[in-house]
């Protein structure tokens, strides 16, 4: 068995290897890196505007007599009910962009899969989910309910697809946050291996 020396060329091929293979990595971290802050920035602006976008269809009057041009959409709902929920799945959609934005927060060059982003990705998936189920949940409900405030004993429920695909989006995510879970795992493992 031969020391790597100036003489053994497969040992220094191995070195240069190695090296090449790892300022190649360095410069995709620090890409990812680059994306992610960039995603972070994104995901601040998004939950912030979701709520004052929000807060403005809500406090604008529905006569339209300002130049604001965010309106509420209520359909058959009575407008405070309405309010009501946008302004619920606005926190929760605000709250899932936030955990978003911390988890791309944890992004570092040599801790890609760090324990603290995944359970952020968890929670982001977790929020993202309450959000498609009450957006699926809350105006039925709500229509049943003044239904029943009327006295109406019958009344007409619609379901969007669009918002039935938003619940299977969100399983998917769970799918992502499990197997950011393990890469996390993995990437613990082999640092403790060397």
């Amino acid at each position: 068995m031969t020391r790597c020396g100036m003489l053994d060329s497969s040992c220094l091929m191995n070195i240069i290897y190695r090296i090449t293979e790892n300022i190649m990595q360095s410069t995709a971290n620090k890409s990812i890196i680059r994306t992610a802050r960039a995603l972070r920035v994104a995901a601040w602006t998004g939950a912030a505007a979701c709520v004052l976008v929000t807060l403005l269809g809500v406090l604008t009057p529905p006569d339209g007599s300002t130049g604001i041009a965010a309106t509420l959409s209520s359909g058959d709902l009575p407008r405070a009910w309405a309010a009501g929920i946008a302004l619920v799945l606005a926190l929760v959609s605000a709250a899932a962009l936030i955990e978003l934005a911390r988890m791309l927060g944890r992004v570092r060059e040599h801790a890609l899969f760090a324990p603290a982003g995944t359970r952020h990705f968890r929670h982001f998936a977790g929020l993202l989910a309450l959000a498609a189920g009450l957006r699926v949940a809350l105006p039925p409900l709500a229509t049943v309910a003044v239904a029943w405030q009327a006295g109406r004993h019958a009344t007409y429920l619609t379901f969007d697809g669009g918002d039935l695909l938003a619940l299977l989006l969100t399983a998917v995510f769970f799918l992502v946050a499990r197997l950011f879970d393990e890469a996390a795992r993995l990437e613990d493992d082999s640092r403790s291996i060397v």
